[in-house]
């Protein structure tokens, strides 16, 4: 109730140090902090549950991405209120290219929990790799916008493909920028636009799928990096 409610302050110590760290990296992975994972060293959680907490806040960025984009609702009872995101919030401005370049960030790190890691390299390799119901290269410009739209400069650069002359590249780039910054804004509209450009049903379940996937890989990232820096 106190985190629906934005109460942190009524949550126990080390319930609110977590609750500040997943906000954070939910809302703006370029700004988690090194003295935001210290505090939770300071709340007796050490690295290897640090990890785990990073992995299921990224994890968490994924699913409510794929509910947002589906339209998925509750259907089962629950104790909690029914919960209605504020569709007018103001989407957290993200900084320029320019003011996060660090080329001595070091090589993109990733889980040291060897069935966090096997299984998240696993899902990223079918997502990034699979030739159908969508090319690898338009793959590819889903989540390297996603990437962006994150300020994971990095991803991006990594992911960057050319652009076709398709009009369809614009609406998938659009379509991630969207789920990416915006997921509780999505609506039937915006799955009509990947339709109505050619895309199958089980494409647009992958073109989600995707950028839900890279939202989740780049706030993975950006925790596991200021995790590491403590």
């Amino acid at each position: 109730m106190a985190v629906l409610g934005r109460d942190d302050e009524s949550l126990a110590p080390r319930a609110r140090a977590l609750a500040q760290v997943a906000a954070t990296l939910t809302a703006e992975p370029w700004a988690l902090t090194r003295e935001a994972m210290q505090g939770l060293g300071r709340q007796g959680i050490d690295e290897e549950q640090t990890e785990a907490a990073v992995g299921v806040i990224s994890m968490f960025n994924y699913f409510t991405r794929v509910a947002d984009a589906t339209g998925i609702e509750f259907d089962y009872l629950t104790p909690l209120p029914a919960f209605k995101p504020d569709l007018r919030q103001v989407t957290a401005p993200r900084p320029d290219r320019s003011v996060l370049s660090r080329p001595d960030a070091g090589p993109r790190p990733r889980p040291r929990h060897q069935q966090l890691r096997m299984a998240w390299e696993s899902w990223r390799t079918y997502v990034l790799e699979t030739d159908e119901p969508l090319s690898r290269r338009e793959r590819r410009l889903l989540a390297s916008v996603a990437a962006e739209e994150a300020a994971d400069w990095e991803g991006a650069e990594a992911l960057s493909e050319p652009k076709s002359d398709e009009g369809s590249d614009d609406v998938l780039a659009g379509f991630a920028r969207k789920l990416s910054r915006q997921p509780w804004r999505m609506e039937a509209g915006d799955l009509e636009r990947l339709r109505a450009s050619g895309y199958s049903e089980e494409a647009v379940l992958h073109a989600i799928s995707v950028v839900a996937h890279q939202n989740a890989d780049s706030r993975l990232v950006a925790g596991l990096r200021a995790a590491s820096r403590t």
